[in-house]
């Protein structure tokens, strides 16, 4: 009996430190949060009387969006834990990120459209050297016709094609792999789980089916188009397309456009987001693809 009761009491300890660490996390979030509304309010202010964003104003705003951005990927990485946020928490987070991420947005956007305009130059000044071109690296060969042309959707012949599965795109690079990263900004001890690999292409780059299958779902986030496509008990999804050139319920051949790349608000480059699943089990896609030559 006396064992018994010293086993309950450690496991309500363990209960307690449990959420005490919950009730941390929760709580520097909260604070973090608050910190950066403060900061885009004094911009706001200071907008409402000159009508101008400063250069200055829009670096700071640059770093409070890539903050914001920081916290939104941790409460989606942390409302997949089991009793970590409940529904109304999640709700609540999203809200307040929304918004503080809808006001940083409006403000950047009259960074470059300034209020009223610049006078014009009094003398004609030679143009800027543009900016230098992110390079982006050729992708292996698709090879697309070596694919079966039988209804993969059904079939599932999608598992037999294991480091075979051609790119989504024809050029680009990948920036961020599968699994756990650490979140820039927001925090020493924070980290996020990217379900996929995430892509950098030139905006409005082609985005290809990488196999065959059905279409289960187009939808549209925040301005950009998340695509889903069935491949028997294989599902790949595509997000952050600035256009889908698909609808939900039509067939897909592999290789064939179902988009074009979105931009990233945070760099300005073009972002493409992409994952693979197998029966609800998220999958590194990066042993599925075709091999990248050394160079």
């Amino acid at each position: 009996m006396f064992m018994i009761r010293n086993g309950l009491w450690l496991a309500f300890i363990l209960l307690s430190g449990t959420g005490f660490a919950q009730d941390d996390a929760k709580t520097t979030l909260r604070k973090e949060r608050a910190l950066i509304l403060n900061e885009v309010n004094e911009i706001q202010r200071a907008y409402n009387s000159t009508k101008i964003v400063s250069k200055e104003a829009m670096v700071q705003l640059t770093t409070l969006n890539r903050k914001i951005e920081g916290q939104e990927r941790y409460v989606v990485s942390m409302s997949r834990q089991p009793g970590f946020f409940n529904l109304e928490e999640v709700q609540d987070n999203d809200r307040e990120i929304g918004r503080i991420k809808k006001t940083i947005a409006t403000l950047r956007n009259f960074y470059y459209h300034p209020e009223p305009p610049p006078p014009p130059a009094k003398a004609e000044e030679p143009a800027p050297e543009p900016a230098p071109q992110r390079q982006y690296p050729i992708l292996p060969p698709q090879h697309h016709n070596a694919f079966p042309i039988s209804n993969a959707a059904l079939t599932g012949d999608f598992g037999l094609y294991k480091g075979q599965i051609p790119y989504p795109l024809d050029k680009g690079t990948i920036i961020q792999g599968f699994g756990r990263f650490k979140i820039e900004g927001a925090g020493p001890d924070i980290v996020g789980d990217n379900p996929g690999c995430t892509f950098s292409a030139p905006v409005n780059t082609p985005v290809k089916a990488v196999f065959e299958g059905d279409v289960i779902s187009v939808s549209k986030i925040s301005g950009t188009f998340y695509v889903v496509i069935r491949h028997g008990r294989y599902v790949t999804a595509y997000s952050n397309l600035a256009g889908s050139a698909v609808v939900k319920g039509s067939k897909v051949k592999t290789g064939q456009v179902i988009g074009t790349v979105g931009r990233d608000d945070e760099t300005g480059y073009g972002k493409l987001d992409f994952i693979l699943m197998l029966d609800d089990k998220n999958l590194d896609p990066k042993g599925w693809f075709i091999p990248i030559p050394l160079q």
